[in-house]
């Protein structure tokens, strides 16, 4: 049976494939009733070393890698470091909405690149006729000056 837990990496690039991971839970105090959150902090297995700081993972108990690591990673839930958030109705392909925004972002490039290529020719159109009116315009007195 294995059991997942949702964590925030706390300490990362230290060890090869191997990262800190800050599981909180909440209690209530015999005594006084008041809710703590107590946090326990596991070593994870991170078989290609992707996890940074601040990323909020989902991990799982497995065989045992070493002496003080059960758990390897099952899901990155969300990205810290660059706040890219994963898709939450399918955790298992993770697919990072990031491609959206990049793809939101060029159409919003293309599109400014167009309003300024329509900008320039409408400018170059109304220089040219400017132009033009004005060689009309002295070609006009010379022409009535001879």
């Amino acid at each position: 049976m294995t059991v997942s837990l949702i964590g925030k990496v706390t300490k990362s690039g230290c060890m090869n494939k191997t990262v800190t991971v800050s599981v909180d839970r909440w209690i209530q105090h015999e005594r006084t009733h008041k809710m703590i959150r107590q946090t326990t902090k596991v070593l994870t297995h991170d078989p290609k070393n992707v996890l940074r700081t601040e990323d909020t993972v989902r991990i799982k108990t497995c065989p045992r890698k070493s002496r003080k690591k059960f758990y390897e990673l099952d899901v990155i839930l969300k990205r810290g470091w660059d706040g890219l958030l994963f898709d939450r109705l399918n955790p298992t392909k993770a697919v990072p909405l990031l491609e959206r925004v990049k793809q939101q972002q060029k159409q919003q490039q293309q599109k400014d690149q167009l309003d300024q290529a329509a900008k320039a020719s409408t400018r170059t159109t109304t220089t040219n006729a400017t132009t033009n009116a004005t060689t009309n315009a002295t070609e006009a007195t010379e022409s009535t000056k001879t």
